[in-house]
């Protein structure tokens, strides 16, 4: 097989439909869709989304197991059938082209190295396993921490196809002196490391705080944000208003973490993947607050929602992206 002009583009495109399936999924459980489709990897026993309430009832009848918690008499909308439905095709149609991409990685071995190839294979494994935890997620209806657990697979599943990215591109032509790190040290990388996994800790709160339903538990408007339930100091002893708080803190917590490390850095390229990142994570402390200030009773404006997990993913994304330019500099060094 030839090798492909800029073939290491492949999996930066992969990182892209997996960004789009975490847009999916988001957007699932801020529609209330989640267990839409009832049933994996088919939905009410059929491959397509258009199904009528009639076709629904007859199909909680004839399967009553399956019955989730909203009840038997509960009927989804097409709508929220075809984000569900989407988010499936979506996994489904990156799963072919993953395979694709595999086989161009295996065929270009030799061209961009068995690293490459290696963490293309690891690739491969996650998406399997983003597979099976989407299964497990359906079958446990959707508890907070399968739904975490589902987002944090999808987190390492698309860093690691950036990397693949990084290390192919690395192999087949070098990266452009605009990517390159030229000035790094071992406490720069480990610092960079405790910021990732950090936002990435962040990241799964938010999941699980707004999947358990206490996104109010600091009521909401000006009674619930920037104060919690209109007090600067709140009763604690609800466990909703210990997580609504620990996620406002620990934001101002790694916001300043990421201020002091961005202090710290000499190398131009990472210091600039720190300013995206600084950008990104104030623009989303901004859009929590407005998600809060928004909200009346039980309505939470959902496109608000849903920005603040994306801008939440690319903060993370972009400070990952800095940890594997210094890892492809670290294997250009050796």
């Amino acid at each position: 097989m030839a090798v492909w002009y800029r073939s290491h583009l492949i999996p930066f495109g992969l990182a892209l439909v997996a960004f789009l399936i975490i847009t999916t999924g988001g957007w699932i459980r801020i529609s209330d869709a989640g267990e839409s489709c009832p049933d994996w990897p088919q939905c009410f026993g059929t491959w397509g989304f258009d199904i009528s309430e009639e076709e629904q009832a007859q199909w909680w009848e004839e399967n009553p197991d399956e019955i989730d918690s909203r009840g038997a008499q509960h009927r989804y909308t097409t709508d929220q059938i075809f984000t569900e439905w989407a988010h499936r095709g979506l996994v489904a149609i990156i799963g072919v082209l993953v395979i694709y991409s595999h086989y161009t990685a295996w065929s270009l071995k030799d061209k961009i190295g068995t690293r490459t190839y290696r963490t293309h294979y690891i690739a491969s494994v996650f998406l399997v396993l983003q597979a099976i935890l989407g299964a497990i997620t359906v079958n446990l209806d959707n508890a907070p921490w399968t739904v975490s657990l589902h987002l944090f697979m999808a987190l390492v599943f698309t860093t690691s196809l950036l990397a693949v990215g990084f290390f192919w591109w690395q192999g087949q032509e070098g990266l452009p002196e605009n990517l390159k790190v030229k000035n790094l040290n071992s406490k720069s990388q480990n610092l960079i490391s405790i910021v990732m996994v950090l936002i990435l800790i962040q990241l799964l709160i938010g999941a699980y705080l707004s999947t358990s339903y206490h996104r109010g538990a600091c009521g909401v408007g000006t009674a619930g944000w920037p104060l919690c339930s209109s007090k600067l100091i709140p009763s604690f002893s609800e466990f909703g208003v210990l997580l609504q708080l620990g996620h406002r803190f620990s934001a101002l917590a790694i916001g300043g973490i990421l201020v002091w490390v961005r202090m710290q850095m000499e190398d131009e390229v990472i210091i600039k993947t720190f300013n995206l990142a600084l950008g990104f994570f104030g623009l989303n402390i901004a859009l929590g607050g407005i998600y809060i200030l928004s909200a009346t009773d039980g309505d939470f404006p959902g496109w608000i929602s849903l920005l603040h997990l994306l801008v939440g993913a690319l903060t993370f994304l972009s400070i990952a992206t800095a940890y594997l330019l210094c890892i492809v500099k670290g294997e250009s060094d050796d």
